[in-house]
């Protein structure tokens, strides 16, 4: 069996898309315009096809495997660089992507309208959601955490007119509880933050993704087109080590950490 990626992205960051001043969270999760496009030319050169979750997905539910060549686009926030970057450079090379987006960014600053967001539909991108507020979803009451997921989902369902069924976890914070609320309500997959490839044979629920960041260089990110995992196992081993601090430290005191660069 083999495997494929699904390549997770926050934004991409020009003087057009700056990243919010100051904010060195965003800042570690940006990538620069220039670099976002050579990673597109290093996909498009290795013989590879960008595509959505959606696509994806709907393959192995149909009992097909996904083909060596295939690389998963997504983005998490709703970012205005969604549309500003992502969207133009995607299509020029005949990819596609899925975009979670947050339900209360839409029309906020440096969020994507609801204009944007019909836009990228019409232009064959994937949408999906990604809670209604961006709060970690593990934090909240079980009632809370219900809400989040549905009123994200209708409303972007009420702006696409169409069913909104696919899930990325704020903070890739998610629980055995929040994977059966979004079974009730009807999503069929998700998109988590678990570090790793994915099987490509066999539908999941839960699917893994690989962060591309700032520190993103160009030969780690050519060790994930040519899916070696061996070359990522630090990566695999950084993101269990992660896990288990957040466990052991709990939320609050973990993020305070993560603020002052200890990660």
């Amino acid at each position: 069996m083999g495997r494929f990626p699904i390549l997770m992205y926050h934004r991409v960051s020009s003087p057009r898309c700056p990243v919010p001043g100051g904010d060195r969270e965003e800042a570690r999760y940006a990538v620069s315009l220039d670099g976002f496009a050579r990673q597109l030319d290093a996909v498009a050169a290795a013989g590879c096809r960008g595509v959505s979750m959606e696509t994806a997905h709907a393959r192995l539910a149909a009992g097909e495997a996904v083909p060596r060549g295939w690389v998963v686009f997504t983005f998490d926030d709703g970012n205005r660089s969604d549309y500003e970057h992502a969207r133009e450079l995607l299509s020029e090379r005949g990819f596609g992507a899925t975009f979670y987006v947050c339900g209360n960014r839409v029309g906020a600053d440096g969020g994507l309208s609801e204009a944007m967001i019909r836009e990228l539909r019409a232009d064959g991108f994937h949408i999906g959601a990604h809670g209604m507020t961006h709060r970690f979803l593990t934090a909240l009451a079980a009632a809370e955490e219900e809400r989040e997921l549905e009123e994200s989902r209708d409303r972007l369902a009420a702006i696409l007119g169409a069913p909104v069924d696919h899930f990325a976890p704020p903070g890739g914070r998610y629980s055995g509880r929040t994977l059966s609320a979004l079974r009730r309500l009807g999503y069929r997959a998700v998109a988590t933050s678990d570090f790793g490839f994915n099987p490509d044979a066999g539908a999941r629920f839960v699917y893994r993704r690989i962060p591309v960041v700032e520190s993103t260089g160009p030969e780690r990110f050519r060790r994930i087109l040519t899916r070696d995992a061996m070359a990522l196992a630090p990566l695999y081993a950084r993101a269990g080590l992660l896990r288990a601090a957040r466990g052991l430290l709990g939320e609050a005191r973990y993020r305070r950490l993560r603020a002052m660069g200890t990660e």
